[in-house]
């Protein structure tokens, strides 16, 4: 029996499909479904039938699934405490972080790291999602949140307010009901004063890209639309508090020098970067 397997077949129930759980293990299509069946082979029996919406465990697959998860967590443990006793200040570290956090807020900090420590090699990961540090799909990561996991680390670097933007064209002809472009995400999804929705986007940089097309008022991160210079915060509306940045990472992986410099020179950088984050560049009027 491969741990690769058992791997595979994790990520297969947590994926729902073998398209997305090769994509998560960045293999191919027919490994994870050769994987799959050389499992069941080794087991003496199969793992999943036929439901109403798909495959479904079969009472074996149920119950190994508790002990496949143990082993996952003790090869996630070695594969930490391994890493952590790196004392070297050269090879790979990965850091995982939104892309719109990246592009706007920490791209110049990251850049400047990388001239400091030309040995090391990142592993830049773009992800809105909170990577899992346990399993050490990331060493590093920075998110909004206001619930960092209990087995994490780190440091709140910043709140993170929402505002109302819109384009300076969309003001000069504003329409008698407002148009608002919505960001699937909780605050921004309704408008906050009469509009009709006119768009709904996925992502923070295609809701960015609609406003300042001039098809409506949006909500964003205060940390998006400050420094887009063809978006201005409308008139007469205050920011709104939302939630927090965060850095962090697993508490065996602190003592991993390439760990350590690179949280250190990102608490170094919250002097240049707060501001940013935290709405203080704003301009209020149009312009």
């Amino acid at each position: 029996m491969h741990w690769d397997h058992l791997r595979a077949f994790l990520t297969f129930i947590r994926e729902g499909s073998v398209r997305r759980a090769a994509k998560t293990l960045n293999t191919t299509h027919s490994t994870v479904a050769r994987q799959l069946k050389a499992l069941e082979a080794d087991l003496g029996g199969p793992l999943f039938e036929p439901g109403p919406e798909g495959r479904v465990l079969t009472p074996l697959g149920r119950r190994i699934v508790p002990m496949a998860e143990r082993m996952e967590d003790d090869a996630a443990a070695i594969r930490r405490a391994a890493f952590a006793e790196d004392t070297t200040l050269a090879g790979p570290v990965c850091l995982s972080v939104s892309e719109g956090l990246y592009l706007n807020v920490f791209a110049s900090v990251i850049d400047d790291f990388l001239r400091h420590y030309p040995m090391i090699s990142l592993d830049l990961v773009m992800s809105d999602a909170l990577s899992s540090l346990s399993r050490r799909e990331a060493d590093v990561v920075i998110r909004i949140t206001n619930k960092p996991p209990d087995s994490a680390i780190g440091r709140k670097l910043s709140p993170s307010p929402l505002c109302a933007y819109v384009a300076p064209r969309y003001l000069a002809n504003r329409p008698k009901l407002d148009r608002w472009v919505a960001l699937d995400y909780g605050p921004s999804l309704t408008p906050i004063l009469p509009a009709r929705v006119v768009a709904t986007a996925s992502s923070l940089q295609s809701a960015a890209q609609l406003i300042r097309s001039g098809h409506g008022i949006g909500v964003l991160p205060c940390f998006q639309g400050d420094t887009d210079p063809d978006l201005i915060r409308l008139p007469d509306h205050d920011p709104m508090p939302d939630m927090d940045i965060w850095i962090l990472t697993h508490t065996d992986l602190k003592a991993n020098a390439r760990v350590r410099v690179l949280l250190d020179y990102i608490y170094d950088a919250v002097p240049k970067i707060a501001p940013i984050v935290s709405g203080l560049l704003a301009q209020s009027e149009p312009g």
